[in-house]
């Protein structure tokens, strides 16, 4: 019932910068234009249009999160049409040459964020999901909570009365199933949203079959289904033997890992050669600002638990490279901080990718003392290492709350439930989305 209408929305999003240019040429001319005339201003803004939607893509438009908020998203379509806007103005006016036509842009801009903004707010959601006017999250604990705060805010779900109806409080399961039926009954509820594996909820399931199939008066989901969905992470609370055998396949997925590879050895060596000019330089400004190494070896977990290097700049203080126990207590440099603050420091990994130790995209590897304590406290930790490591990640373009240093049991398995969500539904175009999202990070100095 819930889909994820990416596709709905990104076709939605081309028919209205189509409609859009449209009614430019209309303002611009005052008069209807020719056919030919629109062909040839669309032949022309045929490719920025490819190229805005990715920017929507990174802005997050697609996601289903942003989309369960009507507050969210005018913002975030007015930031990403001024991405647009920088990024129109690029081609059409700094290109040697440039690109005609000219005039329209400004005019095509403000109409289109307008009729963005009215297709996402009203138009989209006839399109994606019936509205539902009253439901119910059976369940407890911080999932089916999270759910509720979130849907609560959105556009498509409305919750009246109880917050939550948590089998536990009766203890009885017979009254709890009563209770529930006089709670539908009472509110007229036309979802609900049960946890199929909570110990409590599991005596309800026959109610919630006679509730949909044979009263009909509701719709059912399930929670954890739905959770995922949202916050795309796996429930905490999900991961345990039965569902990793469920859900996680060691069987190779040739074609994406074909393309991911193709990827990964054209994108580093490109990007390695083309960054290899301000090796010199960042050696000049280590040289002269502490006279130390420039590189800095350090040992992490590789795929399948094998120990591997990365390399990079060196930040910290000190002219020896030192251990990763011990770096946390020097301070960087001045060259330092302005390497970690840019990202300059992690050019020399392109090599790592190159020889295949690393992608880059895939979970962030982690220093062995650190992995050894998380794969003894944490169950399953190790399932992160059945792919190769990346150099940006799931967890790090969604949840910027990652372990910064030392050891953080709680945050590590936050961090393990969006690599298991990644392990999960690992594809070549998840990982365009991350590479895309992960040039936003950079660019606004956020994430790890």
């Amino acid at each position: 019932m819930i889909q994820n209408n990416a596709f709905t929305l990104f076709f939605g999003d081309i028919a209205v910068f189509g409609i859009s240019l449209f009614l430019a040429l209309c303002a611009r001319y005052g008069a209807l234009p020719s056919s030919a005339l629109y062909i040839l201003h669309l032949e022309t803004f045929v490719g920025i249009f490819c190229l805005w939607s990715a920017v929507f893509l990174i802005a997050g438009l697609y996601d289903t999160k942003v989309n369960f908020s009507r507050k969210l998203i005018p913002g975030i379509v007015v930031r990403a049409q001024l991405a647009n806007a920088a990024l129109a103005a690029f081609i059409f006016f700094l290109m040697p040459g440039g690109l005609t036509p000219k005039v329209i842009l400004f005019v095509y801009l403000c109409i289109s964020t307008v009729l963005i903004v009215i297709w996402r707010l009203f138009l989209a959601p006839f399109l994606s999901a019936r509205k539902i006017e009253r439901a119910l999250i059976v369940g407890s604990g911080e999932e089916a909570r999270a759910l509720f705060h979130i849907l609560n805010e959105g556009r498509f779900f409305k919750f009246v009365g109880a917050e939550l109806f948590d089998a536990q409080l009766f203890g009885d399961s017979q009254l709890a199933k009563e209770a529930l039926r006089a709670r539908l009954t009472a509110e007229h509820f036309t979802l609900v949203i049960g946890d199929m594996h909570s110990e409590a909820t599991r005596p309800l399931v026959p109610a919630f079959y006679e509730l949909t199939f044979l009263d009909q008066r509701v719709q059912f989901m399930s929670l954890h289904q739905l959770y995922e969905q949202i916050f795309h992470r796996i429930p905490p609370s999900l991961i345990k033997e039965s569902w990793l055998l469920e859900n996680i396949s060691r069987t190779p997925h040739m074609l994406d890992d074909m393309l991911k590879r193709l990827f990964d050895v054209v994108g580093a060596l490109v990007l390695g050669l083309i960054t290899l000019p301000i090796y010199p330089l960042v050696y000049l400004a280590v040289l002269l600002d502490d006279g130390g190494s420039l590189f800095y070896k350090t040992e992490r977990v590789g795929r399948f638990n094998k120990p591997m290097f990365i390399y990079k700049f060196r930040t910290k203080n000190g002219k020896d490279k030192g251990a990763d126990a011990l770096r946390s207590t020097l301070k960087d440099t001045r060259v330092g901080r302005f390497l970690r603050t840019t990202r300059v420091d992690e050019l020399p990994q392109f090599w790592n990718i190159l020889r295949g130790d690393l992608s880059f995209i895939g979970p962030r590897p982690e220093m062995p003392a650190l992995a050894a304590v998380y794969a003894e406290r944490i169950p399953y930790y190790s399932m992160r290492h059945l792919i190769t490591p990346g150099l940006s990640g799931w967890a790090q373009i969604l949840d910027f709350e990652v372990p910064r240093s030392g050891i953080d049991v709680e945050r590590t398995i936050a961090k393990l439930s969006f690599d298991l969500y990644y392990l999960k539904q690992r594809s070549f175009f998840l990982d365009l989305e991350i590479a895309l999202k992960t040039i936003k990070a950079v660019l606004a100095r956020t994430g790890t």
